[in-house]
């Protein structure tokens, strides 16, 4: 058979596994597969190199064990990349370690059976063979870890110092090959010392590892550019080499960073309801103030005040005492929500919940007139929820109430019931006449750290709450337009509540 095709047929055999193993890894989350590939390539390496080897020149040979230990750094490289993990190599390693203690024992065995004159040889083995593979395991490993740990440490600086993905790649290219190079002169090096006929023999290595560089590096590149994607992670994410011999403290870690995480939580939660409090309970204090300095200024200029009008005064004064112990209630609850002492999800009804809502809103602005419309619907629908529904609902009222430039604010609520994902919802939509959301808007009109729509005037437990509880409930929330085409004409809130 011709040298080239040899060769080829080499490459071939041991380029093509990592592409099917880094799918396998994709596809089902395992490494299985490629741990014992990687035990099969260990074990068959050091064989190989005893058993055969392939002539290129009268001063030149590559053992077989040279082609497999370059498949075996080539895989090591393209499975990091995939799994993006130190631990994967650390276990390499490992792996290394303990087929080294059994084949050392396997080898031991069967050199001193074949040295046995009680030992029928039928094919007339050589035991030396298997001494030799002794030396040879032990060597290989402790050569694979020096020269993993030199090649993940400069991929890491090249990692760092360039940023341009296709000179990232080339350096890449070339650190594999000179890894390669470096075990054609680290092992014949170590060999020499322990077995001088061995290392005599594989003098040559560094030109036999040039060549093993050059026939499998078309194989990475197509493993970058297949696997772009992975690569391009693994650039972003630092790989840190210090795991690849000593694993981190996997739990503590993994309790320090959850106790940093709920401690950010914890802090952001607390700033948040400082300033929920803090701005609603300010305006609550201000339309009491004003109703006490309109009571005094009245009876300044009109003498004792009338019936009617301390009445009036009086009602708003007691509606937002009321507003104040309602939010402090649901600061308390949804403080609850957030520590996850949640209450349970009960049936609610969605009449009783809107209806409160609906007066609750019409008496918080007596000095507007409302015009509140809900489509007939069947008064004895039930969700899933509990009495934070009726926050949800007042919320949404008040804000297309307050957003609103119309001498009378309307509000058309409509109910159905729609199934979505296997699941039986009721959808309410708060259609109004206000002053619409620009659609840059209302993607973020839910989060936190929007304030807007809120201002200085907000009230409630605030649109981003609303999404919270709605969450709470595995519901949706999100907000259209009423006219399509012209967010000006008024806002359509939809919110989605699995129906009991």
């Amino acid at each position: 058979m011709n040298l080239i095709v040899i060769l080829i047929f080499h490459f071939l055999i041991y380029g093509i596994p990592p592409f099917l193993i880094a799918k396998f890894i994709q596809k089902y989350k395992s490494m299985t597969l490629f741990y014992s590939y990687f035990g099969f390539l260990f074990v068959f390496t050091q064989l190989f190199a005893i058993f055969y080897s392939i002539k290129i020149s009268e001063d030149l040979f590559i053992t077989g064990g040279n082609i497999a230990y370059s498949s075996i750094i080539l895989i090591t490289f393209c499975i990091a990349i995939i799994s993006q993990d130190p631990a994967v190599v650390r276990n390499l390693i490992l792996i290394q370690i303990v087929l080294n203690v059994f084949l050392f024992f396997l080898y031991l065995l069967l050199f001193t059976i074949l040295n046995s004159p009680y030992a029928i040889n039928i094919f007339n083995i050589s035991p030396e063979i298997f001494r030799a593979t002794i030396t040879i395991n032990i060597i290989s490993s402790f050569v694979f870890v020096i020269e993993i740990l030199i090649m993940f440490y400069v991929l890491e600086k090249i990692k760092i110092k360039f940023k341009n993905r296709i000179i990232v790649a080339i350096l890449y290219i070339s650190v594999f090959m000179g890894i390669l190079c470096l075990d054609g002169f680290l092992f014949p090096l170590f060999m020499g010392m322990f077995e001088p006929k061995l290392g005599t023999a594989i003098t040559g290595g560094i030109y036999g590892k040039l060549i093993l560089g050059i026939g499998f590096s078309p194989f990475l590149i197509a493993f970058l550019i297949s696997h772009r994607e992975s690569f391009k992670k693994y650039l972003e994410e630092p790989f840190n080499l210090r795991y690849i011999i000593i694993p981190p403290r996997k739990k503590l870690l993994e309790e320090l960073e959850e106790a940093e995480e709920k401690y950010h939580e914890a802090f952001n939660r607390a700033n948040f309801y400082k300033d929920l409090f803090t701005h609603d309970i300010r305006n609550i204090i201000q339309n009491i103030g004003m109703s006490v300095e309109l009571c005094e200024q009245y009876q300044k200029e009109y003498g004792p005040v009338k019936s009617d009008k301390f009445k009036e005064y009086h009602d708003i004064i007691e509606h937002q005492i009321k507003a104040a112990k309602k939010l402090i209630t649901n600061i308390t609850k949804l403080s609850a929500l957030d520590e996850e002492k949640k209450t349970a999800l009960i049936p609610i009804n969605l009449f009783d919940s809107l209806t409160k809502s609906i007066t609750f809103v019409k008496e918080g602005f007596q000095q507007k007139p409302l015009n509140i419309q809900v489509d007939p619907f069947d008064k004895n629908i039930k969700v899933k929820a509990n009495e934070l529904l009726y926050d949800v609902f007042e919320n949404i009222l008040i804000n297309a109430v307050k957003y609103n430039e119309n001498k009378i604010p309307e509000i058309l609520i409509k109910i159905s019931k729609i199934t979505k994902d296997k699941i039986n919802y009721i959808k309410l939509e708060f259609i109004d006449n206000g002053i619409g959301i620009n659609d840059s808007l209302k993607k973020v009109i839910f989060s936190r750290e929007y304030k807007e729509l809120k201002g200085e005037k907000g009230m409630g437990i605030g649109l981003s709450l609303v999404f919270r509880i709605i969450q709470f409930y595995k519901g949706k929330i999100w907000v259209e337009n009423k006219e399509k085409e012209d967010y000006t004409q008024g806002s359509n809130f939809v919110v989605l509540i699995p129906q009991i």
